[in-house]
Parts: C-alpha cells; sequence; structure tokens
C-alpha cells in the first residue's frame, strides 16, 4: 500500500533547523483531495494530480517559511507525466522512466533539497532552458 493510499501520515516541517511534526491526510484520490494539520491549522488542497495538490498547500505553508520534508518538495523535484503520485528529479539524466519516479510524498532525508514552490519552479526553468 502507498502512502497516497494509507490515508493519513506524519510529515516532518523544516524551517531551517527548526522540526515539526505535521499531519498530511490524502481524503480522497482522482482528484487527490489532501488536508495538512499543522500549527493549529488545517489546510486542504485539491487537484487532479498530487504533486499540484501538495503544491497548492505548500504555497500557504511558504508564508509561513516551513517546508514539508517530502519529496516532491525538493528544488529538483517535478511530476511525472502519466503518473500522477510520482516526480523526477533533474539529476536523474537522460529520459526518465515511469520506474524511476519517487513518490510525491515519501519522506526527504537531505533536507537541503527542499525548497519553496517559488525556488522550485525557478530551478525547473533553468535546467529546462
Amino acid at each position: 500500500m502507498t502512502r497516497a493510499s494509507r490515508g493519513d501520515d506524519l510529515v516532518v516541517l523544516v524551517r531551517g533547523d527548526n522540526r515539526r511534526l505535521a499531519r498530511l491526510l490524502v481524503l480522497a484520490v482522482a482528484p487527490y483531495r489532501l488536508r495538512l494539520e499543522a500549527m493549529g491549522r488545517s489546510r486542504e488542497a485539491e487537484s487532479p494530480s498530487l504533486f499540484d495538490a501538495l503544491t497548492s498547500l505548500r504555497r500557504d505553508l511558504d508564508s509561513t517559511g516551513w517546508l514539508p520534508a517530502v519529496q516532491g518538495a525538493r528544488r529538483d523535484a517535478y511530476p511525472v507525466t502519466g503518473d500522477p503520485t510520482m516526480v523526477w528529479t533533474h539529476g536523474m539524466g537522460g529520459t526518465p522512466r515511469p520506474r524511476d519516479g519517487l513518490g510525491v510524498l515519501a519522506p526527504v532525508e537531505d533536507v537541503s533539497l527542499l525548497a519553496t514552490v517559488a525556488q522550485q519552479a525557478a530551478a525547473f526553468r533553468s535546467w529546462k532552458s
């Protein structure tokens, strides 16, 4: 069973050297509806893509300085075409294959890879040019 299909998980939020646990719930699939419960607030987002639903939640978090420590929030991550639950990274080289993807909500250990939504979009534009 994948993280997306289990329904809820704890996720680490990162701001500098600070860490907090938050609850990330996958409320529905097709379209994906996520709820992030953190710091006394609940935020929800919905999209046909798990990556896009996460991005919507991240936009709200960006104003607080907190970043979710998941693969979909990496500076070098971008969505897999044809699989709304996976991301590829710029460093994979060549033509990425679906089996090379990383789960959007899979944990990230190296928090230096995390970025805001704007930083992630800029990194993708730079990589594509």
